[in-house]
């Protein structure tokens, strides 16, 4: 009896939900995991969520790595449709973007990356840009 006492005791951490800002949309279900955390060097580490400061509601949500962006980033209109979703490759050193209208339907999507070699971060656009119409119908394509 002591150990599954113990044992309890143990996994409770684990089945504990995160907590959100009142005003923001909360997720159905439980969390298994606890959001907005910091490593011991204090750089942001593991799942965030980042809400409006004001009005509350969701402008993004990812995962961080020790400090960096890694794997699915999603953001979104204010109204909480998503406005874009980054997938970070890092050992490519690239992003996979794709941004969306107010109605849903796919803006454009390319291809962009992180310059952190100055003084100041430098998110750029790179290769061709498939850009589509609001219909979310194909275009043209751009070069960056």
């Amino acid at each position: 009896m002591k150990r599954y006492i113990l044992l309890l005791f143990m996994l409770y951490p684990l089945f504990v939900a995160a907590e959100a800002p009142e005003k923001a949309d909360q997720d159905k279900g439980f969390l298994f995991f606890k959001i907005n955390r910091f490593d011991k060097e204090g750089q942001f580490h593991g799942r965030w969520k980042v809400y409006h400061e004001e009005d509350g509601y969701l402008i993004r949500k990812g995962r961080f790595r020790h400090g960096r962006e890694v794997g699915k980033w999603k953001y979104y209109y204010p109204d909480g449709t998503t406005y874009m979703v980054e997938r970070w490759k890092p050992r490519k050193g690239e992003i996979l973007v794709k941004r969306y209208n107010e109605n849903g339907t796919l803006n454009r999507e390319g291809k962009a990356r992180l310059d952190t070699t100055g003084e100041r971060l430098r998110f750029y656009w790179f290769g061709d840009w498939k850009v589509y119409n609001e219909n979310g119908q194909y275009s043209h394509t751009e070069k960056f």
